[in-house]
């Protein structure tokens, strides 16, 4: 249902259209209209439409709308947006005020139980286990990623008089996220990187930005969360559509002081648009460190302004990242990762101090780089996906991506399909635990000795989950691993995380230490689990 408001004093007058009654973690979104004249609407400082929401419980939310276009060329008023996700039911009220004085209003709408099971609503990091991601209902988050998008395939077709040849249609996005759905991925990275952005820094293309947004809300749809990428090495080149590495050539520079109205503003906008949306977290930058650039000088920015700037506007308190090596000195929330290499080096599961997702594989040990679309495509290289995924979770990471540049045009062949396969054994497995992810930890005393290489994480006495790894095509002949369990029965099986099946349970005791195990002959890699018996 939708309830108009509709308010007027003189030539100061706004009029509301709002959805009076959403699902829990659904997007609630108003429509007001401003009849009063302004320079550039998307300039926060010029006006802003100001709101609090007050939930059923009496908690107050403050949070901001966003210009979002005139009605017909100027004629019908400018329409601006407040979007918000509701995360209690029950009778919520608001009520919304200009910046200027022009009149605002005040109303309520009704939150549902959830109708949507994959919506779990926003992610935050887990107070109990601040090294892990929890959503809003409880749950865990694992980061069970697929690509990223960049700005222009979600581009208009023509941007200014320019055929955009990256652009994908509807159609193409939709079977790709149908695709994801089906292998039970949830995560996607979209790139802002200046590109909607005009070239007096302030102004929105809004088909391209609108285009953003509906791809967000078709996520959620699917149950896909969305890193929202603000900064890019990447990013759009001054009075030009095109890529540009070099900050100083670049709309503004954000490695260097300077444009702080229109930093300031790009951030508000963004946080704006989609932390309203429930699948969504931020990425404040993608490989800020790379040449010419300086990773340095851009932390020292981040620290004292972007992230600031990101925590004041946003209500929610959305987890924010960054990649690749510079984020271990910036103030954020996760660390986002690009090199396999680094699981081994430094960080190291014990020197971890936040929430690690690897984000991009770039290099794994192999010709090619794991991030290109020919090098998924070729089933060689499954292996080196498939060692990733259960290396980050058994390190204590947050989940991987697989292949970020994957081509959406090229329909996705078995090689691909594999991966994603790979990936969802691995989430059906951890989903299957009969404990609470986040309360397990490395361990690197539990196997004592085992073929090839070996990672555990587990929850002492309770769970234990080991993977075991050999080079790409090598055969193990059955043996046996010795571990270290505390007193008690255990149950054992074997996972095979390239077919998704479990040997039959197996029962062992032990008094308080050293416990031999057999292990069946494999290829390339194995996973063993223990369980409590008392479980």
């Amino acid at each position: 249902m939708v309830a108009i408001i509709s308010v007027l004093l003189g030539v100061q007058c706004t009029r509301a259209i709002a959805v009076n009654q959403v699902g829990l973690y659904d997007v609630w979104e108003i429509q007001v209209t401003n009849y009063s004249s302004y320079s550039n609407p998307f300039d926060f400082r010029k006006i802003e439409l100001q709101a609090t929401f007050t939930s059923p419980s009496g908690r107050y939310v403050n949070f901001f709308g966003f210009y979002d276009g005139d009605g017909r060329g100027g004629q019908a008023g400018n329409i601006w947006k407040l979007r918000f996700m509701p995360d209690e039911i029950g009778a919520w009220t608001y009520t919304y005020t200009w910046s200027d004085g022009t009149l605002g209003g005040s109303s309520g709408f009704s939150v549902t139980h959830l109708n949507n099971k994959k919506n779990h609503g926003h992610v935050h990091v887990d107070s109990d286990y601040p090294k892990y991601l929890i959503h809003n209902d409880g749950t865990s988050h694992c980061w069970w990623g697929a690509n990223w998008i960049n700005a222009k395939a979600y581009g208009p077709r023509h941007i200014e008089g320019v055929i955009n040849k990256k652009h994908v249609t509807d159609e193409t996005f939709i079977t790709f996220l149908d695709t994801l759905e089906k292998y039970k991925h949830n995560g996607l990275l979209i790139k802002i990187a200046l590109f909607p952005l005009k070239e007096d820094k302030y102004t929105w293309n809004l088909k391209w930005i609108h285009r953003a947004e509906w791809l967000v809300r078709e996520m959620q749809k699917r149950g896909i969360y969305c890193q929202i990428n603000f900064f890019d090495t990447w990013s759009r080149e001054e009075n030009s559509l095109n890529t540009n590495i070099d900050g100083k050539q670049q709309v503004f520079n954000v490695w260097e002081a300077g444009d702080e109205g229109a930093k300031k503003n790009y951030i508000k906008t963004i946080v704006s648009r989609f932390a309203g949306f429930s699948n969504v977290y931020w990425e404040l930058g993608n490989e800020m460190e790379h040449l010419p650039n300086s990773g340095t000088d851009f932390v020292e920015q981040a620290n004292s302004k972007y992230i600031p700037w990101i925590r004041q506007y946003d209500p929610y308190d959305l987890p924010i990242g960054l990649s690749e090596g510079c984020w271990r000195t910036a103030d954020v929330d996760i660390g986002f990762l690009h090199q396999l290499n680094t699981l081994f080096t430094s960080p190291s599961e014990d020197t971890w101090d936040r929430p690690i997702i690897m984000n991009e594989l770039v290099s794994g040990g192999i010709t090619g780089s794991l991030w290109k679309d020919s090098t998924i495509r070729h089933d060689d290289n499954r292996v080196v996906y498939r060692k990733t995924f259960w290396l980050m979770f058994t390190l204590g990471g947050s989940g991987s991506s697989n292949a970020t540049w994957l081509d959406f045009n090229t329909p996705l062949n078995q090689a691909v399909k594999n991966v994603m396969n790979d990936q969802m054994y691995l989430r059906y497995f951890i989903e299957s635990l009969p404990v609470n992810i986040n309360a397990m930890i490395p361990d690197s005393s539990f196997v004592i000795l085992g073929p090839g290489t070996y990672k555990t994480r587990c929850k002492t006495g309770i769970t234990y989950v080991s993977y075991f790894h050999l080079s790409a095509n090598e055969a193990m002949q059955k043996g046996s691993v010795k571990v270290n369990l505390p007193e008690g029965n255990y149950r054992i099986e074997w996972f095979d995380p390239r077919h998704g099946t479990y040997t039959p349970k197996k029962m062992v005791r032990s008094e308080g230490g050293v416990v031999s195990i057999k292990h069946p002959e494999f290829l390339e890699d194995i996973v063993l689990l223990v369980r409590n018996d008392s479980l």
